[in-house]
């Protein structure tokens, strides 16, 4: 009898297995997020797994993409779920009185957009809105900043700001995921192409690519223009940074077939640029004072190269034109990897430049130029670059 009070007793006080039970109980909201966030994690890889073989098909490295977009797919579907299922951790951030709406469309968009990634025809559109939708995030962590408003148990006003500080980056990894999509758009106007044949062996040993070559003969090019109107989207021009000189020293190479640009260096005279575009698109860009002009003439002024043209917009540009200047990417090197970069552009509008002087220090850091083979001036084009991949080299 007393045996049978004291089970009765442990079932009723709560022993182990009655623990647990009431434990899972308890948590139950937690438990089913986490159990759904593990299956989408495990439906994710298996789906990039699918998409790298195909990748690899087709010559491109498609790992870390697909890796990449696990990850933020599976962050924002998490956060979905956090969303709808414990709203209180989030109402301190949010100003407004219908916390719960506010909170449950948050968590669908969330979902819906994690989803998106992994829907083909959706996929671009998820990566825009997603990064749309982190920088329309960004008023709201501002405020909770200068409030210092504690979230998650997190109150120190350096924590807070370094969470701030991260929307910019959410912003751009979203942008990157998109297949099709565009991350940063310019306007280059008065582009002047200087083209040079060189010793291929000279070029060869600057250039980890195969050569693209012109009726056998190695080409560099040296290329001043400005650079305008530079944006990234859902955003105007950046105050500051909307235009800058360039000057770059670029050769021509052949990857799997297409033909792309490879720049030996990229000079610029705008601080903010050399940052950006080393981090952001592994160029070597450097900081080089410089000024450009073409109200009469065409006149370049940098410490390492003076150039004064005219030009003749009566003619066209040359096949050979055509052949230096119609190339749709770029490549370079980061950390090792091997990366491509599509440039969208309309075709060059191109007319013949009668080179009136040039002093030039600048090619002769990298290599000696031989014949000069011809220059030519292109109207103001707009581009558009996409997000660079990695690739591999087809066998």
């Amino acid at each position: 009898m007393t045996f049978k009070n004291d089970c009765k007793n442990e079932m009723v006080s709560g022993g182990p297995y009655t623990q647990t039970l009431s434990f899972f109980q308890k948590r139950w909201e937690l438990d089913f997020a986490s159990s759904q966030v593990v299956a989408w994690g495990l439906s994710l890889y298996k789906v990039s797994q699918n998409i790298t073989r195909i990748g690899q098909r087709q010559g491109t490295d498609l790992q870390s993409l697909m890796l990449s977009r696990c990850a933020l797919s599976l962050l924002l579907f998490t956060a979905g779920w956090v969303h709808l299922l414990r709203p209180e951790l989030f109402d301190p951030a949010i100003p407004f009185a219908a916390k719960g709406l506010i909170n449950a469309l948050s968590g669908g968009l969330e979902i819906a957009l994690a989803v998106g990634f992994w829907v083909p025809p959706l996929r671009d559109a998820s990566a825009r809105l997603s990064a749309l939708w982190f920088l329309l995030l960004t008023p709201v962590h501002v405020y909770v900043s200068v409030n210092e408003i504690p979230l998650f148990g997190v109150g120190h006003p350096a924590l807070l700001w370094a969470r701030t500080l991260l929307q910019p980056g959410l912003f751009f990894w979203a942008l990157s995921l998109q297949d099709r999509g565009w991350i940063i758009s310019q306007r280059w106007s008065d582009v002047l192409f200087i083209n040079y044949e060189v010793e291929r062996e000279a070029l060869e040993r600057l250039v980890p690519y195969p050569l693209d070559l012109y009726e056998g003969k190695a080409v560099v090019s040296i290329v001043p223009f400005v650079m305008g109107n530079i944006r990234f989207p859902f955003l105007p021009p950046v105050p500051g940074f909307s235009k800058l000189s360039e000057l770059n020293l670029r050769t021509y190479v052949r990857i799997n077939g297409k033909p792309a640009v490879y720049f030996l260096t990229l000079d610029t005279n705008h601080w903010t640029a050399v940052p950006v575009a080393r981090f952001g698109f592994s160029l070597p860009y450097r900081l080089r004072s410089m000024g450009l002009s073409s109200a009469e003439t065409y006149e370049f002024k940098s410490k390492a190269l003076v150039v004064r043209a005219r030009v003749c917009e009566t003619g066209q540009g040359t096949a050979f034109d055509r052949w230096v200047t119609e190339r749709y990417a770029l490549v370079t090197k980061s950390w090792g990897s091997d990366l491509w970069g599509v440039v969208e552009h309309m075709p060059w509008e191109l007319y013949p430049a009668e080179v009136l002087e040039i002093r030039d220090e600048f090619s002769g850091e990298f290599l000696k130029l031989g014949n000069f083979l011809s220059a030519s001036w292109a109207r103001p084009i707009d581009v558009r670059f996409r997000p660079f991949r990695k690739i591999k080299f087809k066998d």
